[in-house]
């Protein structure tokens, strides 16, 4: 959508602004703004809430605004703010132009999980104050620690770039613990009851025919139900674009 695009571009612009200050100014560290701090940055030796609070204060507030919004309209910070998932779409644009072939569902869900376990050996590590292990793989870190990279970072960057070539949004679908992290707090809204908002089809209008199907950078089987149940949906609404009948496809709140 032409609105998510412009977002998506500002926020991506402006990333590269704030990487860059913080590769120039050396001393500075890129969890001041990124909302994984809430969890990877771990338990630092010493006084533990004020350092936390000055390295990566601002970084857990945008976690927790993050996670919130989700409880109420899921992912829609991978659909439209997260520059690693912009870059993704990106680089999957130049070199996969033509509509994909996409994975089958099992496998889909089969791999999908491994974001749940990369989530929880992060946690894992930042009680036992070992965060520096997972950072030293994290390709925001290794990306603001320019030129000096780790061979960490450069792993992880090369599996995001060769993985988002072939698939979309390859990071996002199986490995990003963040992605994990966003699921557990949709799910903690549904245990108690709040409807979020969600992709809808109109079962009357739908006539089958799978673009929305073939078209989802997460690989959802939109078909299968009215709603999109599924809590990878990150609200692209590329399925919405790609239909051909107007106003089969919509996003609200399930009644």
């Amino acid at each position: 959508m032409k609105k998510r695009n412009l977002i998506q571009v500002i926020v991506f612009i402006l990333s590269l602004g704030i990487l860059s200050f913080v590769i120039i100014a050396g001393k500075k560290s890129i969890h001041n703004v990124c909302p994984y701090a809430i969890i990877c940055f771990g338990m630092l030796k010493g006084n533990i809430l004020s350092l936390t609070l000055q390295v990566a204060g601002l970084g857990i507030v945008l976690g927790l605004v993050f996670m919130l919004i989700s409880i109420f309209w899921g992912r829609i910070f991978c659909g439209y703010i997260c520059p690693l998932g912009t870059f993704q779409e990106g680089l999957f644009a130049i070199f996969r132009r033509k509509t994909p072939r996409q994975i089958p569902y099992f496998h889909e869900r089969t791999f999908s999980k491994l974001k749940y376990w990369v989530l929880a050996a992060t946690f894992i590590l930042a009680i036992a104050s070992l965060s520096w292990v997972y950072i030293n793989f994290c390709p925001f870190y290794a990306l603001s620690r320019l030129p000096a990279l780790a061979l960490g970072g450069l792993i992880t960057i090369g599996i995001i770039i060769i993985g988002s070539i072939f698939l979309q949004r390859f990071w996002c679908r199986f490995l990003c613990p963040y992605a994990a992290l966003l699921n557990l707090s949709q799910k903690l809204g549904e245990l108690f009851g709040i409807h979020r908002r969600k992709v809808h089809r109109n079962l009357e209008r739908c006539i089958d025919c799978a673009l929305c199907v073939k078209n989802c950078p997460m690989n959802l089987d939109i078909l299968a139900q009215e709603y999109v149940e599924s809590l990878d949906c990150i609200h692209c609404l590329k399925c919405l674009e790609a239909c051909l009948k107007p106003g089969t496809i919509s996003e609200q709140k399930e009644s």
